[in-house]
């Protein structure tokens, strides 16, 4: 087993009322009762540890199957996803399988569920709605009995907001949602994993070392942290058996973070759920044309910065025009008409 997959369901096992081990409880939960689950996190929190660890342990004897969907587009996510049939299309010389029955009575995974293109958002929601699987060239159903986890390390309101996510699909695969917190916001999972990989590599530690490695941010997470603990053995030249500093690790403690999405952990629960006393950022000119009044102090996060982002955003795309609006956003003019009431956008429709 991977060392730091070992590390991390070693820690969650220890430490059951940690932010981890109540993040593994819900998706144990999740797994039981075969309910759609969607774990958000950062790059590098761990999220297909989480997965892999609760998948063996509620489905041991049953396959566990990862989709990337990462450049997955047209007919080639339908032949990954349901197989196909030979000859159904050039190259294909023989009928196989796809991801999906070779995942039956076990756990299907899908990686990066946010870089699915709108059109195999579709196809998948209408695979999670009857988990009925068609092969490319095939009119067969295929009936199949497995449990759907997805992950994203992308901010989803904003891309349904933008026009990148439907928000039926959104909704199907986020039944249950558990967001990881970064690294940062975990030091004694820091302080245990540095103690636990070091010793496991016969390396030891000073004082300053740990207080930099829990002074630093960590943007790139459990990732960038055990890469940084791997260097130590490459960097240390003269076979130096003690590690004194972060630079000895190729890190400067003093480095800021760039280009890391961040998925306002400081702000959320391990469910996703806005905490208490939070105040809404600012909004973004551009969302919002001139003359439109925008609600000030603290706002519930998903109803005014992400749903009425999205309609001001559909409603300037529409040149204010209602019925193509609804298209826009896949909604009927009634419900359109009731959200326009409701967050007060009166001024351009008149």
């Amino acid at each position: 087993m991977n060392l730091q997959n070992e590390l991390i369901e070693r820690y969650a096992e220890q430490f059951p009322d940690s932010r981890i081990g109540k993040c593994i409880k819900i998706i144990e939960r999740a797994a039981r009762m075969k309910t759609n689950l969607l774990i958000q996190g950062e790059t590098g929190t761990g999220k297909t540890s989480l997965i892999n660890f609760v998948g063996k342990k509620i489905f041991p004897t049953k396959p566990l199957v990862t989709v990337s969907c990462f450049n997955l587009s047209g007919e080639l996510f339908q032949s990954v996803l349901c197989g196909h049939l030979k000859g159904a299309f050039t190259g294909a010389v023989e009928t196989t399988d796809g991801k999906a029955q070779t995942a039956n009575n076990g756990v299907l995974f899908f990686d990066d569920v946010d870089t699915l293109t709108m059109d195999n958002q579709s196809k998948l929601l209408y695979f999670l709605d009857y988990h009925v699987c068609e092969k490319v060239g095939s009119t067969m159903p295929e009936l199949l009995n497995l449990w759907a986890a997805f992950s994203t390390n992308s901010n989803i309101e904003e891309k349904i907001m933008t026009g990148f996510m439907r928000e039926d699909f959104y909704y199907r695969i986020s039944t249950i949602k558990v967001n990881i917190p970064p690294l940062r916001e975990r030091p004694n999972f820091i302080k245990y994993f540095i103690e636990n990989y070091l010793d496991s590599l016969k390396i030891s530690y000073c004082k300053k070392f740990m207080e930099e490695c829990l002074g630093y941010a960590w943007p790139g997470n459990i990732r960038e942290m055990t890469s940084a603990l791997d260097r130590i053995q490459i960097l240390n030249y003269d076979g130096c058996k003690k590690v004194n500093s972060l630079k000895e690790c190729g890190i400067e403690s003093n480095e800021k973070i760039t280009g890391t999405y961040s998925m306002h952990n400081d702000n959320v629960d391990i469910y996703g759920h806005k905490r208490k006393n939070y105040s809404s950022p600012q909004s973004d000119s551009e969302n919002y044309p001139a003359g439109l009044k925008q609600n000030g102090g603290r706002e519930d996060i998903f109803d005014i910065t992400s749903e009425k982002n999205r309609i001001m955003c559909a409603l300037k795309k529409a040149k204010y025009k209602r019925n193509k609006t609804c298209k826009i956003l896949d909604i009927s003019y009634s419900t359109l008409w009731r959200k326009l009431k409701r967050y007060e956008i009166y001024e351009k429709l008149r």
